[in-house]
């Protein structure tokens, strides 16, 4: 299709992937004059006529989806028997080719990444989208490190056609859901499984569970328990494993809620307050367990079944006794109905007197309700007490009110309400304040993400031995309440630490060498003939002494040969001596690895031309990953070597033998 055009208007101009069921293409849109993604649905799901439907469905739907971390779906659409879907074009690898590159990803970029696809798939969730093929393969991460989540169009019409493309099934099994290998009812919390496995392989490289056929993975989905990625990763904190065993729960019922929650549960995953919390275990639920259900009879009254214990059969019908009843004397029962007759008209009277004779004391006074909206609270609350009303008040957020100030009340003003009456103030607590989050530790990119809410962010560049790019500092301080509209942030970030370069210009080579390596520099020397500064001198440096420059860069420096060499006439009986005989410098590069936590002793002793015994040439304890540039002199009859020593024990010996090459 290369070379093609779309519907008039999309030109394909290469191939840049393709899977089971569709190719992928970049294109340029020739109206919008833009670079565009086109996925071309493969032939013979052309002719599968219920695909097709649920394709169009699911694809009109997803392009319902805004949000930073989803790739936009700009058109859908055919063209004879082409089905085709036109999206936003992220240049950039997929997260699925970021881990097969590096291996295991670093826990910052870990977290920073997941916490994107879970803001985006909890988006999904809100429209009522469930992808139902997350995997590191439809996750694109751009080159200023913005993670985009894929294929949501395309997801829910792939459960019904991969049942016969199994090709296509290959590549997704491994982040299934139990219900979904089962065949079973698919929801939210299936994609929250399928995020709690890709989070599993960004932090040990590597996927649970595998298998030489799709079953066999589908299986282990459904029967073992995801081994544990500690055992993989020990740079794992407990709490980032936490998340993953919670997310991959067989029971959907114990996974997140929702991936909100699993969102906010990963951004204070590597807080060092939460690196030893005890490890995830499914809770057990009493409740569960099968309890006697009370037996209502037919002829028993409940209203609260709730409260409802053991409820007694009104009749008992198992009596073989007859209820009798006493039936009164007649005279005693015309006796108590006088009684009752006298006592009624009594009380009837009594109240015909109490509203004849004493008014007053039935009466109670009313009042008008002032209008207190615009007041101040204590102003309002002084009035409407001096009217005799008793005054409640509720605080709210308000954009334009001050502080204080009432904004609304019931009842409204002019009302007529009795004395003793509540009234019910709105009152404005001024603008919403928000809780400064904490980005300390961050690496930028991710805390101006954080940040996005605030329009005023102000930088500045703290030299450390942090990262570059980490935030050092933060105003205001986190957890203090602020109006976003309102606020400035100050972040203060770490840049890498400049080294002012010494005069090297005299040094000898080994003292320049010495120099460069203890600041972190590299070298690259040349030598030239001098009559001015003697033989194995500096004679100049580039960059020049007193410049500033970062850690790793490269200093080239010019080392002295000595004076010209006279006519071969001249000294040919010189050369013949040991001393005029002709050297060699040659530079040896030895790296030496550190792993995190050790701090291993590094001793290097040497012997060369210009030494009669072995010297000392580096003797310190080391904490990081460096490389030690050695220089050896030799001659055509003196060899020259160094010796490693690690931790006091010999590692190696390094030869060096003079050639004419």
């Amino acid at each position: 299709m290369i070379g093609t055009r779309i519907n008039g208007r999309y030109h394909i101009l290469e191939t840049i992937g393709g899977g089971g069921m569709a190719y992928v293409y970049k294109a340029r849109d020739v109206i919008l004059d833009r670079i565009v993604a086109v996925k071309v649905l493969q032939p013979q799901f052309s002719r599968d006529e219920q695909f097709i439907k649920r394709f169009r469905r699911e694809a009109q739907a997803a392009t319902s989806l805004a949000h930073p971390n989803v790739v936009s779906i700009f058109d859908v659409g055919e063209e004879e028997d082409l089905y085709y879907i036109v999206m936003e074009y992220v240049e950039g690898p997929t997260l699925k080719e970021l881990i097969q590159d590096r291996g295991a990803l670093s826990l910052d970029e870990t977290v920073d990444i997941m916490t994107q696809v879970t803001s985006a798939i909890a988006h999904a969730h809100a429209n009522q989208i469930v992808h139902r093929d997350i995997k590191p393969h439809n996750i694109l991460i751009s080159k200023s490190g913005e993670a985009k989540v894929t294929d949501f169009g395309i997801a829910r019409a792939m459960s019904s056609a991969t049942i016969t493309h199994t090709n296509s099934v290959m590549g997704s099994v491994h982040y299934l859901s139990p219900e979904q290998a089962r065949g079973g009812v698919v929801t939210y919390k299936s994609d929250i499984y399928s995020l709690g496995i890709v989070l599993y392989e960004m932090v040990t490289g590597q996927v649970p569970f595998s298998g030489d056929t799709a079953v066999t993975i589908a299986l282990k989905h459904l029967q073992d328990e995801v081994p544990s990625p500690r055992k993989i990763n020990r740079l794992i904190p407990q709490s980032l494993e936490n998340i993953i065993l919670r997310s991959t729960t067989k029971d959907a019922l114990h996974r997140y809620e929702s991936a909100i929650e699993m969102g906010e549960d990963l951004e204070t995953s590597l807080d060092p307050a939460r690196s030893n919390e005890p490890r995830f275990v499914i809770p057990t639920d009493d409740e569960d367990v099968t309890k006697a259900i009370p037996i209502i009879k037919h002829n028993e009254t409940v209203k609260d079944l709730d409260a409802t214990i053991e409820a007694k059969p009104l009749v008992d019908k198992s009596s073989n006794e007859e209820v009798k009843t006493e039936q009164p004397k007649k005279k005693k029962k015309n006796r108590w109905l006088t009684l009752l007759l006298v006592l009624f008209f009594l009380i009837i009277g009594s109240g015909v007197a109490a509203f004849a004779l004493f008014p007053s004391l039935l009466k109670v006074d009313e009042v008008e309700v002032i209008n207190v909206i615009g007041e101040d609270i204590e102003e309002a609350e002084i009035l409407l007490t001096d009217l005799g009303l008793i005054v409640e008040h509720e605080r709210v957020p308000h954009d334009e009110a001050p502080e204080n100030q009432v904004i609304r009340q019931d009842p409204v003003g002019g009302s007529i309400v009795k004395v003793g009456s509540k009234v019910r103030l709105i009152v404005s607590e001024g603008q919403e304040r928000f809780e400064m989050p904490e980005v300390i530790g961050m690496q930028r990119e991710r805390a101006e993400r954080i940040l996005r809410d605030f329009e005023k962010i102000e930088f500045a560049e703290r030299e450390s031995d942090e990262t570059p790019g980490v935030i050092l500092t933060q105003v205001p301080e986190p957890g203090v309440h602020v109006i976003v509209e309102e606020t400035t942030v100050y972040l203060t970030y770490s840049v890498e630490k400049m080294v002012t370069l010494n005069n090297l210009r005299g040094l000898t080579e080994r003292e320049a060498y010495n120099y460069l390596d203890s600041e972190g520099l590299l070298s690259k020397v040349t030598y030239q003939h001098s009559n001015d500064v003697p033989k194995d001198q500096v004679i100049s440096q580039s960059p020049n002494a007193f410049s500033q420059v970062k850690k790793g860069t490269e200093v080239a420096l010019t080392i002295s040969k000595g004076p010209e060499p006279k006519k071969p006439e001249e000294t040919r009986e010189e050369e013949r001596k040991p001393e005029q005989e002709p050297r060699k410098t040659i530079e040896s590069a030895l790296p030496l690895q550190v792993d995190e936590g050790d701090d291993p002793h590094i001793l290097i002793r040497y012997k060369d031309a210009t030494t009669e015994t072995e010297k000392v040439f580096f003797d310190e304890r080391i904490l990081e990953t460096k490389t030690l540039r050695i220089p050896i002199v030799v001659t055509p009859r003196k060899d020259g070597y160094y010796k490693l020593y690690i931790n006091g024990e010999l590692y190696d010996t390094y030869e060096f033998k003079y050639t004419n090459q």
